[in-house]
């Protein structure tokens, strides 16, 4: 219908056309040349204006003598300037200044047409027509519509599409989508208009495709509409509810997790819906019985480091997980114990320590009592051992704010075995006495002897004897023990003792001790309670006469000083002339004896030469007060205990060339002074260690090295413990 429409407006139009010409032809014909013809001064242009509002198409004509009309599309609107049957136009101005401007008041949809302004023949005068003015009506559109609502339901995942119409719009709206932060959507859209039956307005509609997440949960998507009748966008918005599994964040309230602390653990959760339930998980074993957002783990220690703790939690969309690996910090602790090592003269040895600490421990080595440090690392290497570098290392392992721990290693020099033990030993009739012999020796014995009268003894039940071995890191203790003690008990014992370096012996003199009365005990022990009590009550009564009058007798405190001073020097003259006697019954333990060396030929009398021992006195310092006390070196002289003590002595001592004859190579060894001796010779050959181990020249002296990977030893130099 529309196409026929159009089809009889041309023909009326054309029609028209050419009933104008034909009625023109006439006085086109008969024209004078000399007649003033009619023109225009002003003619109508195209125009857009908005549905609802005026225009103004101007048409100004000269010399007008025809009669004049606007025609739209062709059809003649009339010569009347009221232009009855149109209410909304009039032309407008004046006949003298020859103005026949067309005015259109409310502009319709209708008014979207070509306007002309005609002038028609007279005689000897031809008509005229004004150019074409095409006049567009803007028509606002429809307000933006969502067809699916102002409230959008959807999931996590999901694809949807949102679409936005806009209608009866001329021209048809420009629409565009904008996301929850006011972006124009530009991918995944869809832009389509189609016309309306008047042929003037169209519809537009765009849609967009699009995956929500949980970010876009209650966000805002809005659809703008804009054209050109519009003086600002339209709008419609939908907001977007979007369901989705939970989120977590698996809180620790400890920014530093140390051993023996509690931790709390927080599960954070965000999902839609909202209800969900919770599960916790330790090392990936379900912890039964917790459900809560809160989990705590009470005193961690070093073991629950690198531990794993999760939190599940579950809605109706979803399931989400969290992990959190505890970083727990734990001060430095040696993982096994480090073993002391016996090694040869030259030896390389290599010391370790294995230290378990988080963070990693700062591991320094030294040696003995010094502070210089050897090297750093759980590895020390000593490229050469000799009696220098021999002794106790200490490894140090510190971590900061934590305590420190150290671990000692000690490196024994292999050599022939050395006894310490007390000449004097004493014990009780009837009681079970112990005769006590200390053995030095790397490697361990290989055998020990007990001697008496030329004879062997061993565990003899019938006589009461038991031998106790107690192994050291360097040696043993070894006891011989004697159960119900008789008189023929006590008397003189031979402690000797093999290795495959040499041997070693001692004779050990057991005295007999007599009991003290139980009565005299007694009385003792109430005579010193007494007495205590005396003093103490003597000691208040003094302290509170002397404050009474202490300010009296002051000065006489101070005249007092003097004879003081001479009374105190006489009584030191007579206590160093008392303690230079010697004391021939004392009957208690002797502690500052020496071994007794067995002489030749008999491994049971006191060698003669030990009366005749040289030593070197000790020089008066200031710190004596100006008293030397007696000291019986002859009686109470202790050799060096061990070979490293030995080396030492004989390095420090300023009087080497006057070595004292005891550590002479045949002292105290009756297998190579008397080879008649009655005691069974062990296996192998065994040197004695006081004259074949050391000399008065010793090695060069070496640095101890931290590099594993080298064995270079530096020379000329003394040693870093020195």
């Amino acid at each position: 219908m529309v196409a026929n429409t159009k089809t009889l407006k041309v023909a009326l139009t054309a029609g028209v056309q050419l009933v104008t010409i034909v009625s023109l032809f006439p006085v086109f014909a008969e024209r004078k040349e000399d007649s003033p013809q009619q023109t225009f001064i002003r003619e109508p242009k195209d125009k857009m204006v908005i549905l609802g509002e005026d225009i103004l198409l101007p048409c100004r004509v000269q010399n007008k003598v025809g009669m004049l009309q606007w025609t739209r599309d062709g059809f003649g609107l009339g010569s009347d300037r009221e232009l009855i049957g149109f209410p909304r136009y009039t032309m407008v101005g004046n006949d003298e200044e020859g103005d026949y401007s067309l005015q259109i008041v409310n502009v319709q949809l209708v008014d979207d047409a070509e306007f002309q302004c005609q002038v028609g023949a007279v005689e000897g005068i031809g008509g005229v027509r004004s150019t074409t003015a095409v006049v567009t009506v803007l028509v606002p559109p429809e307000p933006p519509i969502i067809v699916q609502g102002d409230y959008l339901w959807t999931t996590s995942g999901m694809t949807v599409e949102l679409t936005c119409e806009v209608r009866g719009g001329r021209p048809p709206a420009e629409l565009a989508w904008l996301n929850g932060e006011g972006e124009v959507v530009e991918t995944n859209t869809n832009y389509k208009t189609h016309k309306l039956t008047d042929g003037k307005r169209s519809n537009a509609i765009l849609t967009w495709k699009f995956t929500p997440t949980r970010q876009d949960h209650l966000k805002i998507f809005t659809c703008t509409s804009e054209n050109s009748a519009l003086k600002q966008p339209a709008l419609a918005s939908v907001t977007v509810n979007v369901k989705y599994a939970p989120k977590l964040d698996l809180l620790v309230h400890s920014s530093r997790i140390t051993e023996y602390s509690n931790v709390q653990f927080t599960c954070q959760v965000d999902a839609n819906p909202s209800e969900v339930s919770f599960k916790w998980y330790r090392n990936h074993e379900q912890i039964v019985g917790n459900n809560r957002t809160v989990f705590v783990l009470n005193r961690v220690t070093r073991r629950n480091n690198r531990d794993t703790i999760s939190c599940e939690v579950s809605n109706a969309i979803g399931t989400a997980k969290a992990t959190h690996t505890m970083n727990v910090q734990y001060g430095p602790m040696f993982t096994r114990k480090v073993e002391n090592i016996d090694a040869d003269l030259g030896d390389e040895v290599t010391l370790s320590c294995d230290v378990d600490s988080n963070p990693k421990s700062n591991i320094v080595w030294t040696f003995e009592h010094s502070t210089t440090v050897l090297g750093t690392g759980p590895v020390l290497v000593i490229p050469e051992v000799t009696p220098e570098t021999s002794g106790v290392f200490e490894c140090r392992a510190t971590v900061s704010g934590f305590p420190q721990v150290t671990e000692k290693v000690k490196i024994f020099l292999k050599g022939p075995p050395v006894i310490t033990a007390k000449k004097n030993q004493f014990g009780k009739k009837g009681d079970t006495v112990q005769i006590e012999c200390i053995i030095t020796s790397v490697p361990k014995p290989s055998r020990v002897v007990w001697t008496r009268n030329s004879k062997v003894l061993d565990i003899d039940n019938s006589r009461g004897y038991e031998i106790i071995e107690q192994h050291m890191e360097n040696g043993m203790r070894n006891l011989l023990m004697i159960h119900k003690a008789q008189s023929e008990d006590f008397g003189l014992y031979n402690c000797s003792v093999w290795n495959e370096y040499g041997h070693d012996s001692v004779l050990i003199h057991l005295k007999r001790q007599e009991s003290m009365p139980i009565l005299i005990i007694i009385a003792g022990s109430i005579g010193g309670i007494v007495f205590v009590a005396s003093v103490t009550a003597v000691t208040i009564l003094c302290v509170r006469k002397r404050s009474a009058t202490k300010i009296g007798k002051f000065q006489t405190r101070n005249n007092e000083k003097e004879s003081n001073t001479s009374r105190d020097y006489e009584l030191k003259l007579q206590i160093r002339n008392t303690s230079s006697l010697p004391n021939e019954n004392d009957l208690g333990w002797d502690v500052t004896s020496d071994v007794s060396r067995a002489e030749a030929n008999d491994l049971y009398t006191f060698p003669a030469e030990n009366s005749d021992s040289v030593f070197i006195p000790v020089l008066e310092t200031p710190a004596s007060n100006g008293y030397v006390p007696y000291v019986d070196y002859t009686k109470e002289y202790t050799p060096p205990s061990s070979l490293q003590q030995l080396a030492r002595f004989q390095r420090s001592s300023q009087y080497l060339e006057e070595m004292d004859p005891h550590f002479h190579a045949g002292y105290a060894n009756p297998y190579l002074r008397n080879p008649h001796s009655t005691l069974p010779p062990p296996h192998g050959v065994y040197l004695n260690n006081r004259g074949h181990l050391f000399s008065n020249t010793f090695p060069q002296k070496h640095y101890v090295t931290a590099n594993p990977n080298s064995a270079q030893v530096k020379s000329s130099t003394v040693a870093t413990h020195v």
